[in-house]
C-alpha cells in the first residue's frame, strides 16, 4: 500500500462501516509488539524489508491501531516517532512506484500536448543531452494539481512551480514533496478525531501508547528536555486560539456565562495544569498539590476577562465565582479545599462543534484551526509547533 489515507486504502475502510469500528477490532488481528515494529527499527535507520512487504491489510491495521495510541496524546513525542517512521516507509513504496493515483492527492496526469512546447523544453530540460533518459525523467512535468488544492498543502513560496490555466504542475520530485506536507496534514486530522473518543477506545490502545512513549524517550532521549509531550507549564497566551482570545478581551451579556464560565474556565484551567489529559474524569487534585497555581495564576485571568466583560460578569454575577469553582470540579463554593476535588466534575473544553452550536459569535476561525476540533488541541499543536521551532533555532545556533 502506498498511502494509508490514499483512495484504495478508503475502499478497504469502507467495510467497518467507521474509524470507531475498524478500531475495536484491531486488537483481534494484531498484537502491541507487532504494531510496535513500525517505529522500532527507526533508530537503525533502515526500513526492514518484512515491512515494506507487509500485505495490504496487515499494513493497514498496524499504522492505525498506532493512530488509535496517538488518541491519547496527539502532539508530542509519540506523534513525531509515529509521523517520521511511517513516512519513511511509505515514502519507501512510493520512491519505486510509477502510479500514484493510489495517493490522498487530488492530481491528474498530464496530457503529452496540454503543455506549449517551449515551456516544456525549458523546464522539463528536454535539449540537454548530457542528461541520461532515468535523469530527464525527474523534470517532466506528469501531474497536475489543481491551485485551490494546492495552497491548502503549500503555504510557502510559489516560486519554481509552473501555474497555468488554475493548475500547478508537478514533476515527480514535487509531487512526493507535496504527498508528504498531505501525509502529515492527514495524520493530524485522523488524530484530532480520535481524540474526541480516547475514552471509549479499548484498553489495548492505552498499553500501546505506553510502548510508544518508551520508544520516543529512546529515540529523542537528547532532546527530550527540549521537545517533549506537553505537560504542565505556564500558559502562553499568544498560542491561545481565536475563541480563547476573543473570551479573554471580554464578551457581551449573552455570551458571559457560556464564554467566562465555561470555555475559559475548562480550557485555562486544562491548558495550564493538566494539557494532555489520557481521560476525561480526571481530577484537578489528580494534577497539582495545592491549589496555588489555580488562585494566582488560572483565577486572577478568569477575574480579569470577567471584567472586560459588558457589564462586567462578577460585578454584575458575583455568585459567579462559586460556579467557576463549580466548574473546576470543587462543588459550588467560593473557599475550595484541594480534598474538596471530585465533588463536582471538572469539565472539558467544548469541542469546536459545541462552541459554533453554542456561541457562534467566538468562533472565529484562522488557518491554523483547520483539521482542529477541540481548542485544547489547537493549543498542544501550537505548544508542539514552536518547540520544534525553538529547537530547530538552537541546533543551528551551536
Amino acid at each position: 500500500m502506498l498511502d494509508p489515507f490514499g483512495k484504495h486504502a478508503q475502499e478497504i475502510l469502507k467495510e467497518f462501516g467507521s474509524i470507531n469500528d475498524l478500531l475495536e477490532v484491531i486488537p483481534n488481528h494484531i498484537g502491541i509488539d507487532m504494531a510496535l515494529e513500525r517505529v522500532k527499527w527507526l533508530k537503525s535507520g533502515e526500513v526492514p524489508q518484512h515491512i515494506l512487504r507487509f500485505d495490504e491489510w496487515k499494513d493497514l491495521i498496524s499504522f492505525y491501531a498506532l493512530l488509535g495510541a496517538l488518541a491519547f496524546s496527539p502532539y508530542g513525542l509519540e506523534m513525531e516517532l509515529v509521523k517520521e517512521a511511517n513516512l519513511r516507509i511509505y515514502l519507501a513504496r512510493i520512491e519505486k512506484s510509477r502510479n500514484f493515483s493510489e495517493l490522498a492527492l487530488p492530481i491528474e496526469k498530464v496530457q503529452a500536448d496540454e503543455l506549449p512546447r517551449k515551456d516544456r523544453t525549458i523546464l522539463e530540460k528536454s535539449l540537454h543531452k548530457e542528461l541520461p533518459s532515468e535523469e530527464k525523467e525527474k523534470y517532466l512535468l506528469q501531474y497536475k494539481i489543481a491551485l485551490k488544492d494546492f495552497l491548502m498543502l503549500n503555504e510557502d513560496s510559489l516560486k519554481g512551480f509552473y501555474i497555468k490555466g488554475g493548475y500547478v504542475y508537478l514533476n515527480r520530485s514535487q509531487l512526493i514533496e507535496l504527498w508528504k506536507r498531505s501525509f502529515g496534514r492527514n495524520m493530524e486530522r485522523a488524530v484530532n478525531i480520535l481524540y474526541e473518543i480516547r475514552e471509549e477506545l479499548p484498553q489495548y490502545y492505552m498499553e500501546l501508547y505506553s510502548g510508544l512513549s518508551e520508544i520516543a524517550r529512546e529515540q529523542f532521549k537528547e532532546r527530550l528536555e527540549r521537545l517533549g509531550s506537553a505537560t504542565a507549564q505556564p500558559l502562553r497566551f499568544e498560542l491561545f486560539p481565536p475563541c480563547i482570545k476573543i473570551v479573554l478581551n471580554g464578551v457581551p451579556s449573552g455570551l458571559r456565562n457560556y464564554g467566562i464560565t465555561v470555555l475559559l474556565t475548562s480550557f485555562l484551567s486544562y491548558a495550564r495544569i493538566c494539557p494532555n489529559p489520557s481521560k476525561r474524569d480526571v481530577k484537578v487534585k489528580d494534577c497539582i498539590k495545592d491549589l496555588k497555581v489555580i488562585k494566582e495564576e488560572i483565577l486572577p485571568v478568569i477575574v480579569q476577562a470577567g471584567n472586560r466583560c459588558s457589564p462586567p460578569l462578577f460585578q454584575d454575577q458575583p455568585n459567579e465565582i462559586k460556579n467557576i469553582w463549580y466548574h473546576l470540579g470543587f462543588g459550588y463554593t467560593l473557599e475550595p479545599n484541594l480534598e474538596d476535588s471530585g465533588s463536582s466534575t471538572w469539565y472539558f473544553p467544548p469541542n469546536c462543534e459545541k462552541i459554533r452550536a453554542s456561541a457562534p459569535q467566538l468562533c472565529k476561525p484562522d488557518r491554523d484551526c483547520r483539521y482542529i476540533r477541540n481548542p485544547l488541541t489547537y493549543y498542544l499543536r501550537k505548544l508542539y509547533l514552536e518547540s520544534k521551532k525553538e529547537k530547530s533555532t538552537g541546533e543551528n545556533n551551536e
